[in-house]
């Protein structure tokens, strides 16, 4: 009967850790799913790819395209406390002032950022103040201008290597990322675009308390929510007919000539064709290394993970087993104890008979 319970317990308390982070592992699989799809989707959908620099011929009419993006930059500088200079990414900024002189330069500070989002954002806004760190609550400040006025954000330290006019026609357009996925560090968007209301419209139920800092800021705003949702988009354009696809409501991937994304990618300090990236992740801790690294060798920590849970159930399969062979075991010395009762009673009942007949 002990075991009975202690095994109806441990079901009860797994049950419960389950409805618990259901959250928390709904984004577990996103990112197993991101890892494992997302080149493949790439490959299966290749027009999503723009490849730059751009040819004199074109490509399938989009470089001929009206502009859809306005000729703004927004950068973020919010500094919370934090002793950091602007002063810092001073060369990388006037490098992109300097190819893009008659662009409009915004800069987000903490002075304007937290009004901004309480007026246009209100749903978001109480969950862009709780945010324990600041770089969530500049990775979601970012799509919310990106989406209110469209543009082109760039991280600080991104330095600009050629002007940006020939973007301009494109919806959506961001480099990818390693090693999957997209990057947020370069957005390109029209005001509006569908995938940003999207994106903007998950960042509340994604709001959760991760034991990792660097784990809770790239699931709740950073650049793995940022490529789940992506995925997710993706995924909802390839199942309507291509045709149906308004080009507004498009997404782009920078590539090369090939088809290649990793020329353009803005892993690290990199240069690449068109921006060069000082790769300062002044926001990395101790755990960023550690979750890197899982990424990096994720089917073997997947293969780990999945020995792992056979063992375990290996392990609760046999506790099992063996409470119910204990059960019947004593069942069975019951049983027996009981009819060795019933055989010396018997006997017993039949000397006392004879003897009787003898008397």
């Amino acid at each position: 009967m002990k075991q009975r319970y202690a095994v109806a317990l441990v079901l009860a308390a797994v049950t419960a850790f389950l409805l618990l982070t259901r959250h928390h592992l709904r984004d577990i699989v996103e990112v197993a799913t991101t890892y494992a799809t997302f080149h493949s989707l790439v490959q299966r959908h290749a027009g999503i790819l723009y490849r730059y620099p751009p040819t004199d011929s074109g490509e399938s009419g989009i470089h001929n395209a009206p502009d859809q993006v306005p000729k703004v930059i927004h950068q973020i500088f919010l500094q919370d406390g934090r002793d950091s200079m602007l002063q810092t990414y001073g060369a990388a900024i006037e490098s992109c002032r300097d190819l893009q002189l008659d662009w409009e330069h915004k800069l987000w500070t903490d002075d304007n950022a937290t009004a901004f989002i309480r007026e246009h954002y209100p749903v978001i806004a109480p969950h862009y103040e709780s945010y324990a760190q600041t770089i969530q609550r500049a990775n979601v400040l970012r799509y919310a201008l990106l989406d209110h006025f469209g543009g082109i954000y760039l991280d600080q330290d991104i330095t600009c290597l050629a002007p940006l006019d020939d973007l301009l026609h494109l919806p959506w357009l961001t480099p990818g990322a390693y090693p999957a996925g997209v990057n947020n560090a370069f957005i390109l968007s029209r005001p509006h675009h569908p995938f940003l209301q999207e994106l903007l419209g998950e960042v509340p139920s994604h709001d959760l308390k991760w034991a990792m800092p660097y784990v809770e800021n790239m699931l709740s705003t950073g650049c793995m929510y940022f490529t789940n949702r992506w995925m997710a988009y993706v995924r909802g354009l390839a199942r309507r007919c291509c045709n149906a696809i308004p080009d507004e409501e498009r997404v782009y991937i920078l590539a090369d000539h090939h088809g290649g994304i990793k020329s353009h990618m803005l892993r690290g300090r990199v240069t690449t064709p068109l921006l060069a990236h000082g790769g300062a992740s002044s926001w990395h801790g101790w755990d960023a290394a550690v979750i890197v690294l899982i990424g990096k060798y994720y089917r073997c920590f997947s293969m780990l993970m999945g020995v792992g849970m056979l063992f375990s159930m290996a392990g609760i399969w046999r506790f099992m087993r063996r409470s119910r062979k204990n059960r019947n075991d004593g069942v069975g010395s019951q049983s027996r104890l009981l009819r060795g009762r019933g055989s010396t009673e018997k006997s017993d009942d039949e000397e006392k008979l004879l003897v009787g007949k003898i008397g």
